[in-house]
Order: C-alpha cells, then sequence, then structure tokens
C-alpha cells in the first residue's frame, strides 16, 4: 500500500483535517448547497488539510443499486463537475482513495473516476487506490524539537450492517490489524462516527506496555433522506461533517 508523506511548517501549532467521503454528486439526493458551502470553509481556513475516502459522485451504471434515470447528471458532468469544485482547494488535499461506486465501474470498463479526478488535479501521486497510509509531520515538540508525527489510514470502508455499532465495531476491530497507526479514516456506512479507541503495546526493548490512544474517524454522507434508503426502509442517518484537530506540540486530536 502507498504511502503519503507531508510535512507542514514548524511554526504551525495545529491542522485541522476535513475527511470528506460520500457526497454522492449526481444523486437526486445529493445536498449540493451545504457541500459548495462546506468546500468554501474549507478555502476559508488557513490550516485545513483535505482527506478524500471515496464516492465523491455518485457515477451510477446500469449494475448500482441507484436507479440510473433518477440521476441529476450523467457521470461524465459528475466528474468535470467535482474537478471544477475541488480546483479552488486542491493544495489542501493531502490525500484520496476510491469508494466502492468507483470500484464497481473500475470492474465493468477499467475507468476509475476517483484516478481521472485526481489526474486533472494534478495530483496523481496524492491518490491511493483502494487504500493507503498518510504520515503528518506537524510543528515542533519544545522539547527535543522534533517534529510531532501522526500515522493515518485511509481506506473507503466496507459492510457495516443497519446499526450505528455493527460499522464501528467493523473499524475497531480492523485496526488492530494495523501496527502503529493513530487515526483510521472511511466513509460508506454513512453513518458518521468520531470514537477514541485504545491499544496496549509490549515493548521488548525497555520491558514495559504502553497504551496508545488511537481514533476512528468515519465519514458522514452528504445525502438527504430520500430515494434507495426509503424504498428499503432504511433508518435515517446524521448529517454531521466534522474535523480532526491535530496538535502540532504533542501528538493529540479532538
Amino acid at each position: 500500500m502507498k504511502v503519503i508523506v507531508r510535512e507542514y511548517p514548524r511554526d504551525m501549532d495545529y491542522l485541522t483535517l476535513y475527511p470528506i467521503a460520500d457526497v454522492h454528486y449526481g444523486a437526486a439526493e445529493c445536498m449540493e448547497k451545504e457541500f459548495t458551502n462546506y468546500l468554501q470553509r474549507i478555502h476559508d481556513d488557513p490550516h485545513a488539510a483535505v482527506v478524500l475516502a471515496g464516492d465523491l459522485i455518485n457515477n451510477g451504471i446500469k449494475s448500482s443499486v441507484t436507479n440510473v434515470y433518477d440521476e441529476k447528471y450523467t457521470p461524465h458532468q459528475q466528474k468535470k463537475d467535482m474537478i471544477e469544485m475541488l480546483d479552488s482547494i486542491k493544495f489542501k488535499i493531502v490525500a484520496g482513495c476510491r469508494g466502492n461506486h468507483c470500484y464497481r465501474t473500475v470492474k465493468e470498463t477499467s475507468i476509475d473516476m476517483m484516478d481521472d479526478i485526481f489526474d486533472k488535479l494534478g495530483l496523481s501521486d496524492n491518490y491511493v487506490g483502494d487504500a493507503g497510509f498518510i504520515k503528518i509531520l506537524l510543528g515542533e515538540k519544545p522539547k527535543n524539537q522534533k517534529q510531532v508525527p501522526y500515522m493515518i489510514y485511509l481506506a473507503h470502508g466496507s459492510g457495516g450492517g443497519s446499526l450505528l455499532g455493527s460499522g464501528l465495531s467493523r473499524q475497531d476491530a480492523y485496526q488492530t490489524a494495523i501496527e502503529g497507526i493513530d487515526i483510521s479514516i472511511t466513509g460508506h456506512t454513512h453513518k458518521p462516527v468520531k470514537a477514541p479507541a485504545a491499544r496496549l503495546i509490549f515493548d521488548p526493548r525497555n520491558n514495559n506496555v504502553i497504551k496508545r490512544n488511537t481514533l476512528i474517524f468515519v465519514c458522514t454522507s452528504w445525502l438527504d433522506y430520500d430515494g434507495y434508503p426509503t424504498r428499503s426502509q432504511m433508518k435515517p442517518t446524521a448529517f454531521y461533517p466534522d474535523t480532526i484537530r491535530l496538535d502540532g506540540t504533542e501528538k493529540m486530536w479532538n
């Protein structure tokens, strides 16, 4: 898997991560106005960094659960519009991965819409495909003057079930399989979660056990409650765009 390393200035005392997934631009239910307002907020934030966790466009094809005849725009227009919307914040985009809607098109046509978006933005090196890792170096520790490192796992996610806890449990279980990460960022379930967790790490060099704090972050979706979820009698989910503030003097987030 790809590792993206991003080093920020030593005098930057904090960084605000804006994880975004499941915009599903082009779907009839997409909250376009709210999304464009959010992009403006990112544009105006000098401490902003963006992580894109897939399914930015709905990209409905005949094999999709989506009714393609309900789409507001064609997949080509969706991609074109998304590139234009992201252009004003492209220098703040740290990394991105594809989602299940993107992968369905890859399987059937070999076209990766998310890869195309990153390529048109001039950010091909920031695209990780299905999943990848981000290492962020930020600020400066007062004691040893080293930058504060943050290790982040990025993927779109999968499964999850109908209940909030099932999606969280899946990500919590997967976090234990990855040594050394601080934060995992996913989407897919459309159920926003920001949950602190912890891991015990045995340090054989010093013969002690360290407790390492971690964070599980699942992005909100940008879909209003209508269409497919109502037909399937699915529970509505909260619309809650959230951020992660990374401290630049010690490893700490909120």
